[in-house]
């Protein structure tokens, strides 16, 4: 059973390329506005110290066009120090998959410029929110 959506949207005939189908990079965007949905439900500020996508792999599964409404679900698969990776999967309403984003967060810290570990309340969420099993 499949949670709530963290995005719904709509892919619009300017997603489209030349041959009728939406371009790889506007799967890219949509993903991006969830992972923000995503972290804005567990009280993510917008400065301090912030998730910043470390690494995106995409699996494309089933062509989209234009009108095409989609949701994103988002799944936690691991909790790191430093590190969260999601698995992202769109699927249209009828609950055929279109693409698959794996992502990798890493914590930020945004007056250092560096990396660094993850806030105490975030990882709390996290957790509450997987489950028992992941950590």
């Amino acid at each position: 059973m499949m949670t709530d959506p963290t995005l719904v949207s709509v892919f619009h005939q300017w997603h489209c390329d030349h041959f009728g189908h939406v371009n790889t990079r506007h799967y890219a965007a949509m993903f991006d506005d969830a992972i923000c949905a995503f972290w804005s439900g567990f009280g993510v500020a917008l400065s301090g110290i912030v998730p910043v996508t470390a690494q995106m792999v995409t699996r494309f599964q089933s062509e989209a066009q234009a009108g095409a409404a989609i949701r994103v679900h988002a799944q936690l698969l691991r909790i790191g120090g430093k590190s969260v990776t999601l698995e992202l999967t769109m699927t249209d309403p009828s609950g055929r998959r279109l693409a698959t984003c794996e992502v990798v967060e890493v914590f930020f810290d945004t007056t250092t410029r560096k990396s660094t570990l993850m806030p105490d309340h975030i990882r709390q969420a996290l957790q509450r929110s997987a489950g028992p099993g992941l950590s």
